[in-house]
């Protein structure tokens, strides 16, 4: 039976704790360090089981030895984004913090597969393989997922279409460079570039990069959690139930688009192994050119960690 474990008992860590639940994915531990955070949203969640249907355990507690024996650990410790802040303004606050659970992770669940989702996801990712010592296949963040799904959300929003019958990928670096790949992106069969204008489209991917921001905008003290806690359970979900599907991911470049070495977002194909192949999708020459961009701002943030000082920009 899967066991997951969520550190940081968060909106973003509830979420997903709850949506692994529901969907009969594993059995999961929600670990925080506030006491009785973990313990008591955890019970709100068993009790909601007996009006949803599930039967899924969540343990929540303060004591990292309950994460002994998981197959997979998920990180969305960290502070939250705030109105006026960056990802990057995130970064060497939510590193210390990292930093400490992953010295938890790998003494008491050493055989587990990590997600990683505090911002900012690509240089925590990236900390994370340092830190661990782990094969790159096991270290992954999440940012595509999410990423992907804002952009299908504005399509449709644009079009009066279902999120569903969009097909359509965000690649390169969680923050302001991401890329939604326009020239792959279809509606019902259809390219999006027959659909809607140029001008159209240029707002959608605004949109998609701003998204996140827009809705810290909103809540003033907080960020997103519906869609972040989705998407790093749809995540475990690949990998616990070995569906190989094809998922973008922030993962470790191996020469894919001429990139090397850098965690950044690519399409790859979870299983079991964690992170099981990558699928180079063709882009175009605009994107290609955003790609690289997206790879500069990538590093130009990872450099910003004394572990990375010495990194090639």
């Amino acid at each position: 039976m899967a066991k997951v474990s969520i550190v940081g008992a968060g909106h973003v860590g509830a979420t997903c704790a709850y949506t692994l639940v529901k969907n009969d994915v594993a059995d999961v531990v929600l670990v925080d360090i506030v006491e009785g955070l973990a313990k008591g949203k955890s019970l709100d969640m068993m009790q909601a089981g007996a009006i949803e249907g599930y039967d899924r355990s969540i343990t929540g507690t303060a004591d990292y030895a309950q994460i002994e024996g998981s197959d997979i650990a998920i990180v969305t410790a960290g502070l939250a984004r705030q109105p006026g802040m960056s990802r990057s303004d995130l970064l060497c606050k939510n590193a210390d913090i990292l930093k400490v659970v992953l010295s938890n992770i790998t003494l008491i669940a050493p055989e587990a597969l990590i997600i990683i989702v505090t911002n900012p996801a690509d240089a925590m990712t990236q900390l994370a393989h340092k830190a661990t010592g782990y094969d790159s296949r096991r270290v992954l963040g999440m940012s595509g997922v999410l990423d992907s799904a804002r952009y299908k959300f504005f399509i449709s929003q644009a079009l009066g279409a279902p999120m569903s019958s969009i097909e359509g990928m965000v690649i390169g670096a969680h923050g302001d460079t991401m890329l939604p790949v326009v020239s792959q992106t279809t509606v019902d069969g259809k390219p999006l570039a027959e659909l809607l204008s140029q001008g159209k489209i240029d707002e959608i991917i605004h949109q998609t990069k701003f998204g996140g921001a827009e809705i810290v905008s909103y809540l003033k003290t907080g960020s997103a959690y519906y869609a972040p806690g989705a998407a790093a359970a749809k995540m475990a979900q690949a990998i616990t139930n070995d569906t190989k599907e094809v998922l973008p991911c922030s993962v470790m470049a191996q020469g894919e688009y001429g990139i090397e070495g850098l965690y950044v977002g690519l399409p790859v194909r979870l299983g079991k192994a964690g992170v099981e192949g990558t699928v180079e999708i063709p882009l175009s020459d605009a994107e290609t050119e955003a790609m690289r961009d997206s790879v500069k701002g990538a590093k130009t943030l990872l450099a910003e960690l004394p572990e990375f000082k010495s990194i090639v920009l």
